[in-house]
């Protein structure tokens, strides 16, 4: 199992803290995925980093670069937000093929809005919600089937 939450709780902390002094909202939907972003980074930062590395395993392999560049780089712009949603959901949907239920909160609320047909996404979102709901529990059977 790849260490790796424990090194960047900090790091994950400190950013939430930035976009919530900087966002900028415009409207209400902006405002709830505002608020679930936020609600997640809290959870990243504060639960166990053992279970998160467990549970999210395959994004840190594959995802993990993207969502280190924001943290770094403390982006809280549209393109910052489209990674981290996407991350999001990909953890989400992780969890999901790995326990058949998403028990945290914001990462059941933030997956069930995604998968629903009530939002359009800039395309970005869209090519990785695809991924992510179509071809990536196979990824992650093959995976923990290769452990």
């Amino acid at each position: 199992m790849l260490v790796y939450f424990q090194t960047k709780q900090n790091d994950i902390l400190e950013y939430k803290n930035i976009l919530d002094k900087n966002n900028v909202v415009i409207d209400k939907t902006n405002k709830m995925f505002l608020d679930l972003i936020l609600n997640i980074l809290n959870y990243l930062a504060t639960e166990n980093p053992e279970l998160l590395d467990d549970l999210c395993e395959y994004n840190i392999m594959t995802m993990h670069e993207q969502f280190e560049e924001v943290l770094e780089s403390k982006a809280i712009n549209e393109k910052a937000q489209s990674i981290l949603l996407t991350f999001f959901l990909r953890i989400a949907k992780e969890i999901d093929v790995k326990k058949q239920k998403i028990e945290q909160e914001d990462l059941n609320k933030l997956y069930t809005l995604m998968t629903s047909k009530k939002f359009r996404y800039p395309s970005y979102i869209n090519t990785q919600k695809n991924f992510a709901l179509e071809k990536m529990p196979e990824n992650i059977k093959r995976m923990l089937y290769f452990k």
